[in-house]
């Protein structure tokens, strides 16, 4: 009789916690996630007004874990608004979508963000910042002192960011810039960005010793401090394929960047630098890159041993491609770069070297250029390899010592003294395949450089020239 009862009573309890296990009741699949982190699997900490994500979980999963409105509130039409900073702790995967969580565009009200130390998938949502008050974006001055929202990326690994948008993020605390690999406990690495927009961000991109990064097919615009700005040892990164236009200044890698690809990106409106090598920026390349409208094209700053090739600059209004030093360098020193195969056109200057040296510059095709194509100041020097020359005017300034000009596997060339003004005049010839032309030029020096027509005459089939 007892152990009847006891079956029974047995019999009874499994069935009372299958039914309360149904009716969500009890939470067991959140309860097994939770083990494998630390704490609950969804969990809010009002002291520090932070919902964090210690399991694999998406969006829909914080918004069914949350029910404050105050917290996390569904405006309907896909919308939300996040009132909480939310974070994914490490070795968790998160995911925000549209297609799966339904999520379309989340509004970050006041100066919370988003933190990750894991893995996130940000697919097809539109993130801003939010002001409740006003029912808008919040808008940042120009010196990046209101504090909004922000998207954080913090030792994180495996990040995809897909067909997405991203603005009005971003202010000058480290960590919460707009797009910000922050670098907090470790480099970020292994992420990738594609098809997305930035804009009206302090910061679209700003990494800090992240590496493996491929930032392709994104458009960036309207951005107030950077459009893309990997930063401190950031390396094996490809900046490919996107539009970047109306910001003041391109992508910059500086201080110790190394092995960065930017390529076949369109940039178009840039203040400042379209393309910038700063800081001992080494072993790096910007090739096949379209620059329309900038002050300079692309400026390698303290940075050597790089390659710049089959670039298209137009409308530079300084110069299409800058060699520059400071007067003091303290980072590297730009030398031994290697310039070929670029297109500067409609420019006031094509090539300027500012305090550089052993710099190689090749088979420049030059287009209405206003001033010099080449122009050397503070005792720099060049070395110019493979290049026709047509009427191009190489002047310098009033340097101590002077700035070395030395032409190369040219052919022959006929230099004249001073800018040749009149057809007439004929300068002396030298064959560069045979010595090497050089040159120094100083208190203002200039001269003109063409390539014989003899050498070029020589070039071409006889049978091709019609009376």
């Amino acid at each position: 009789m007892k152990t009847i009862l006891s079956r029974n009573f047995l019999t009874l309890a499994g069935s009372i916690l299958l039914l309360f296990l149904i009716a969500g009741v009890i939470p067991y699949q959140q309860h097994q996630a939770a083990e494998a982190g630390e704490g609950e699997c969804i969990d809010y900490e009002s002291s520090d007004n932070t919902i964090t994500v210690n399991c694999n979980a998406s969006f829909l999963d914080v918004v069914r874990t949350i029910s404050d409105p105050d917290i996390i509130e569904n405006l309907g039409n896909g919308e939300y608004l996040l009132s909480a900073n939310l974070e994914v702790a490490d070795g968790i995967t998160f995911q925000m979508t549209s297609n799966q969580d339904g999520l379309l565009y989340l509004k970050i009200a006041g100066e919370n963000g988003i933190i990750v130390y894991g893995k996130i998938l940000i697919n097809g949502v539109k993130i801003t910042s939010w002001d409740v008050s006003d029912n808008d974006v919040v808008p940042q001055n120009i010196n990046g002192t209101i504090g909004r929202g922000f998207v954080q990326f913090a030792a994180s690994e495996g990040a995809q960011i897909i067909n997405s948008e991203f603005g009005y993020l971003g202010d000058v605390e480290p960590g919460r810039r707009g797009f910000d690999l922050f670098g907090g406990g470790g480099p970020s690495h292994d992420m990738l960005v594609r098809g997305s927009r930035f804009h009206d961000m302090w910061m679209a991109f700003y990494s800090n010793g992240a590496y493996n990064i491929t930032v392709d097919g994104n458009e960036y615009y309207n951005n107030i401090k950077y459009s893309l700005d990997p930063h401190t040892t950031t390396y094996d990164m490809n900046i490919s394929n996107n539009w970047i236009h109306d910001n003041p200044i391109g992508p910059i890698c500086s201080d110790r960047c190394s092995n960065i690809l930017i390529e076949g990106n369109l940039i178009q409106d840039t203040d400042n630098a379209a393309i910038f090598f700063s800081r001992n920026m080494t072993d790096s390349i910007a090739r096949d890159n379209d620059v329309i409208d900038a002050r300079t094209g692309i400026l390698l700053s303290e940075s050597p041993n790089n390659q710049i090739y089959n670039n298209t600059i137009e409308g530079a209004t300084e110069q299409g491609i800058l060699l520059f030093n400071p007067d003091l360098p303290d980072d590297g020193v730009t030398t031994g770069n290697i310039v070929y195969n670029n297109v500067i056109s409609d420019s006031e200057n094509g090539i300027r070297a500012t305090r550089s040296h052993n710099n190689i510059v090749q088979n420049t095709t030059f287009l209405d250029i206003e001033s010099r194509e080449y122009r050397l100041l503070g005792d720099s020097s060049i070395i110019i390899k493979g290049q026709q020359f047509d009427d191009a005017l190489l002047s310098g300034d009033d340097s101590v010592t002077g700035n070395l000009v030395e032409i190369q596997d040219s052919g022959t060339i006929e230099v004249t003294e001073g800018e040749n003004e009149d057809d007439d005049d004929e300068g002396d010839l030298y064959n560069t395949d045979n010595a090497p032309y050089r040159t120094t030029l100083s208190d203002d020096d200039s001269i003109t450089v063409n390539s014989s027509v003899n050498q070029y005459l020589s070039e071409i089939d006889i049978n091709d020239l019609t009376v």
